[in-house]
């Protein structure tokens, strides 16, 4: 059977049909197609205003992360402390933003101002950027382990490694759970800390440094 075809003439006459129709349904709905071209306009053009912001908003936090780097390396701490805080201010919740602020917490405790460093560290544990959350939560848990508060150490840890099953920081997480309680007097729980480290991670250093300490602790 031959197959049938719509003649040139009879496809032209069902585009005119077609655009005939539209061009009516135009003018009988003018103030609706009219509003709906207005918003695919204004979504167009917002889309372009958001991208280039958050190109602007991208570079500004990263440009001014790198000016409070170059400050602080130049031995200004307060200048570079002040202008992290701005950043921060200007440039909330950012990449850049996050991790000015954990440089800021790192200086800070290697300075031995744990105190001041865990108030840093806290709301970055918190944080959407897997590093900065994991890094945040490490240091805090060091913090307060340095200033005594072993409790909050441990339970700090407990909470990342729960939360946090595949992390590659769960030897470092479980060391500093294990060293807060024994620290703190629990010999039993750091015993059992330290033996879930070793068997877990027996062939990394981390391993190796709870299988010496099971060895002091068992005497």
């Amino acid at each position: 059977m031959k197959k049938q075809t719509t003649a040139p003439a009879e496809q032209k006459d069902i585009l005119v049909s077609f655009l005939s129709g539209i061009i009516d349904f135009c003018k009988k709905n003018k103030r609706g197609v009219l509003t709906a071209v207005v918003i695919l306009v204004l979504a167009a053009v917002i889309g372009a205003c958001y991208s280039s912001h958050v190109k602007k908003v991208t570079q500004g936090s990263w440009a001014a992360y790198y000016m409070a780097q170059v400050s602080l390396l130049g031995g200004n701490e307060q200048e570079g402390f002040f202008m992290i805080d701005e950043l921060s201010k200007k440039y909330p919740t950012t990449p850049a933003a996050q991790y000015a602020q954990l440089l800021k917490a790192d200086i800070l405790y290697n300075g031995e101002d744990y105190a001041q460093a865990a108030e840093v560290y806290k709301p970055l544990v918190t944080s959407d950027n897997p590093t900065v959350a994991t890094v945040a939560a490490l240091s805090l848990a060091a913090c307060q382990q340095a200033l005594k508060d072993y409790d909050e150490a441990v339970s700090g840890m407990q909470q990342f490694i729960q939360n946090n099953p595949t992390s590659f920081a769960l030897p470092q997480a479980y060391l500093t759970m294990a060293l807060s309680q024994e620290l703190a007097g629990n010999k039993t729980e750091a015993i059992n800390a330290y033996k879930q480290l070793a068997d877990a991670y027996a062939q990394t250093y981390f391993g190796s440094m709870a299988k010496d300490k099971l060895a002091e602790l068992q005497k």
